[in-house]
């Protein structure tokens, strides 16, 4: 026996204990590499970067969310591209997004035409979105853009179709470099 060796075993080639503790190692190791490699598949996203709110008065809503959440907003943008305007509100690691239709064909008008206000969207924070993008097609998640676009805060964004997850629109969001 190995002195140098917590688990006992000698290691030699024609001990049967021996090889049958390296071969089960190997079979650890090759399960441990799977497992890793599928924590990675599902390790895309970092965090919950915001969650979208739509809402009929962008002015009004600042009002109520300052006050629920105790906490100012720390930025309104327009995203003429989208036909929105955008208020952020800080909340530990991740924000609240509201979103006012400043158009009649903007996606946020329809969403409210359709469903009222509310929860939008969950928007996650990714390291690459061009290959989050690229892996989630791959496991047949159906996309709505080709290739991300500018969106507010200084992010790139694309989406996935709320059919892909369980109803839910989701947004994969990288900081511009």
């Amino acid at each position: 026996m190995n002195p140098g060796n917590r688990q006992g075993f000698c290691f030699n080639k024609l001990c049967v204990v021996c090889f049958l503790a390296v071969k089960s190692s190997k079979n650890f190791l090759t399960q441990r590499k799977r497992r890793t490699q599928r924590l990675y598949y599902i390790r895309i996203m970092n965090k919950i970067e915001h969650i979208g709110i739509a809402v009929r008065n962008l002015e009004e809503a600042i009002k109520t969310y300052t006050e629920l959440l105790g906490t100012e907003c720390y930025k309104t943008e327009a995203v003429e591209s989208e036909g929105v305007k955008t208020a952020f509100f800080q909340v530990g690691d991740s924000k609240i997004e509201l979103l006012e239709a400043s158009s009649e064909a903007s996606p946020i008008a329809k969403f409210i035409e359709k469903k009222g206000e509310g929860i939008h969207h969950i928007a996650f924070d990714v390291t690459d979105i061009q290959a989050s993008m690229k892996d989630l097609a791959s496991k047949g998640f159906q996309l709505l853009n080709e290739q991300p676009k500018n969106g507010a805060d200084n992010k790139l964004v694309a989406f996935i179709h709320p059919k892909s997850s369980n109803g839910v629109l989701v947004e994969l969001c990288q900081e511009k470099r």
